[in-house]
């Protein structure tokens, strides 16, 4: 099903044409403030491509090559919400993503239209899951674990509005949701063929970090030492900070910025802690490579 949904949808499969994306959004912010946003992608290859994200102030750019990606933010840090919009963009997961399915679903029983596959838990409990419209193979659905504070939710999307492009049906619209909450909507608003593609596009700016990109055996960073954040003066309670930061080839925190805050004393200290970590780094095929990770700093008054 997976395999179907790929061939119906995956317009960044290897032999398909060179295109330029571009997507208006609105996500909730912690304050529950909805901000509005753009995202724009040009695509040629695996190996070239340019993704722009903007949200108010904040702006990421992305640029992908043969074995690397370099990345650029400026402006305050993008909401958790918005980085993970390219995932979101991608609807079905790539072959290197490993599943293994527990059962086949008719979510509906009157609508024999739709059927979902559940992956066995894993670790922590957590579950995938997609659902596919039967007749075109497309993915209507998926869901995948999302850490909300110490404990897996499932972070979901819903595709609609499927277009014909090339050889592929693309949907327009999409709505991503945890826990039945509504956290994000977008919509194409552009899917165009690009011939002949800016090259200056993808030439990354000198301020850009540089990361691994790997289509071999890979192995994640791992923490090997952690010491425990200092508690804020005066903490009154417990909170949690996830940070993203870049882990690099000698296995130590670089660009060490705050995802999910838990206040400002909290982060402040969080910061100092984790780049006091050492890591095990990341690798491709052996290799020591520099990516990027998220980690979650936990202050328990109990200490």
């Amino acid at each position: 099903m997976l395999d179907r949904a790929r061939a119906a949808s995956n317009i960044r499969a290897p032999n398909a044409p060179a295109f330029r994306l571009k997507v208006t959004y609105s996500f909730v912010s912690e304050k529950l403030e909805t901000v509005t946003g753009t995202y724009s992608e040009w695509w040629v290859a695996r190996n070239q491509w340019r993704r722009e994200i903007v949200a108010g102030d904040s702006r990421r750019i992305e640029i992908g090559g043969p074995d690397k990606r370099w990345l650029l933010d400026t402006g305050p840090s993008l909401p958790e919400q918005v980085k993970r919009l390219p995932r979101s963009l991608d609807p079905v997961p790539s072959k290197a993503s490993k599943f293994v399915f527990d059962s086949i679903l008719d979510p509906a029983p009157n609508d024999p239209k739709v059927a979902c596959a559940i992956s066995v838990p894993g670790r922590e409990k957590q579950k995938s899951a997609f659902c596919f419209h039967k007749e075109s193979g497309v993915l209507i659905q998926k869901v995948e674990p999302y850490l909300v504070g110490r404990r897996m939710a499932g972070y979901s999307c819903d595709y609609a509005a499927f277009r014909i492009f090339g050889n592929y049906a693309y949907p327009r619209e999409m709505a991503c949701f945890v826990e039945g909450h509504q956290k994000m909507d977008a919509k194409v608003t552009e899917l165009a063929l690009e011939a002949s593609p800016d090259l200056a596009l993808f030439k990354p700016s000198p301020e850009a970090v540089e990361l691994g990109d790997c289509s071999e055996k890979t192995t994640p960073a791992r923490v090997i030492s952690s010491p425990d954040p200092a508690l804020p003066w005066r903490a009154a309670n417990d909170s949690n900070v996830t940070l993203e930061l870049i882990v690099t080839t000698k296995g130590t925190p670089q660009d060490v910025k705050v995802l999910r805050s838990g206040g400002k004393s909290f982060d402040e200290n969080a910061v100092r802690a984790v780049r006091g970590w050492h890591f095990q780094p990341a690798t491709c095929d052996g290799i020591p490579m520099a990516t990027m990770i998220s980690v979650e700093v936990n202050f328990r008054m109990g200490r």
